[in-house]
């Protein structure tokens, strides 16, 4: 069909001309915002104009008019489809707080795999205490420390200041800094080990227990639980439970490589994988904290009671924390569960 080009352009100009004059208005207004009849308008001005495009396009006609009406439809589109422009996603406050209860969830829904690191720690711990108990000669190879195999000598100059130096605060903070990057350093690793099917993860736990372990034989033994106790619980409760979570993010990393083939949401499988890992840091960094500002300290400048005590409340809040945030929202369903869990 031959396109009459003059009587096309006369019927349609006062459509375009509409079109013209209604994005004009729209552009000049700060928030861009369309009422009911003008979007109405401006749909319908829109699918016109876009049909004399295409008339246009297809008859190979009037070049400079294909132009003008790319632009228009270019425009009106633009328009249609706008959305108001948001800041970044990842300088939302919001984005960041919802770490804080998609952590305990992520860690309620893989509670498997952390029931799996806490049994194979169990074992190693089990392995070195009973060496450390019936196998003096392995206090040796176990504890390469001094201070671990002999803790009457270190028991006896903390409490009768020998080895007090009375650090300053810059001090203690670069040692925290220190244990927060080692802490998240072999954290990072048990939960890259998945990689290895989880072999790798489960004999890094394993090791750790062992040394664990032989921690708390060897001061027992020697008389020394309290100071122990006192010693390991501040920072202990937080420290041991983020080994143990990255170890249960090293198994379900193992588990999504054995089965990555049935899992079709990798994306999200993977995104649960990182929020373990986001989570267990946050709770590393605690740690170290503690570790350098308060577990360093002993009597007579802490009492161990007073220690014991603010370990045990840290344990209480960290039971509830993990257990029942977020709980509601897990519970009714839906929307943050992994689909390839509940297969």
């Amino acid at each position: 069909m031959i396109l009459d080009l003059e009587r096309f352009q006369a019927q349609a100009r006062p459509r375009w001309t509409r079109l013209e004059s209604l994005l004009a208005a729209l552009e000049s207004r700060p928030d861009r915002r369309l009422n009911p009849a003008e979007a109405e308008q401006l749909q319908e001005l829109y699918a016109h104009t876009a049909l004399d495009l295409n008339r246009v396009t297809h008859g190979a006609l009037a070049h400079d008019l294909r132009q003008y009406l790319e632009r228009l439809v270019a425009r009106a589109y633009a328009e249609l489809y706008y959305a108001p422009p948001m800041a970044s996603e990842m300088w939302q406050p919001h984005r960041w707080l919802r770490i804080f209860t998609a952590f305990p969830e992520a860690f309620r829904r893989q509670s498997r795999y952390f029931a799996l690191a806490v049994l194979i720690t169990v074992l190693g711990c089990a392995l070195g205490g009973l060496a450390v108990r019936y196998d003096p000669a392995s206090v040796d190879v176990l504890l390469p420390a001094n201070y671990l195999r002999n803790p009457g000598q270190r028991v006896h100059e903390e409490e009768k200041g020998l080895s007090r130096r009375l650090p300053s605060a810059q001090t203690e903070a670069a040692f925290s800094a220190h244990l927060i990057t080692h802490n998240i350093q072999v954290a990072l690793l048990a939960a890259a080990l998945g990689v290895t099917f989880g072999i790798g993860t489960a004999l890094l736990l394993f090791e750790n227990g062992v040394l664990l372990g032989a921690v708390a034989v060897r001061y027992t033994q020697q008389g020394f639980g309290l100071f122990m106790t006192a010693w390991l619980l501040p920072h202990g409760v937080f420290e041991i439970p983020s080994i143990l979570i990255a170890g249960q993010a090293g198994f379900y990393l193992a588990r999504l490589l054995l089965r990555r083939r049935e899992d079709r949401n990798v994306r999200q499988s993977m995104r649960e994988w990182l929020v373990l890992i986001a989570g267990l840091a946050m709770m590393l960094v605690w740690a170290g904290m503690m570790e350098a500002f308060f577990s360093q300290h002993h009597e007579p400048v802490l009492p161990y009671g007073f220690k014991v005590a603010v370990g045990t409340a840290e344990l209480a809040l960290l039971t509830i924390y993990l257990l029942l945030t977020g709980q509601r929202k897990t519970g009714a369903g839906a929307r943050v569960r992994v689909p390839s869990e509940n297969k």
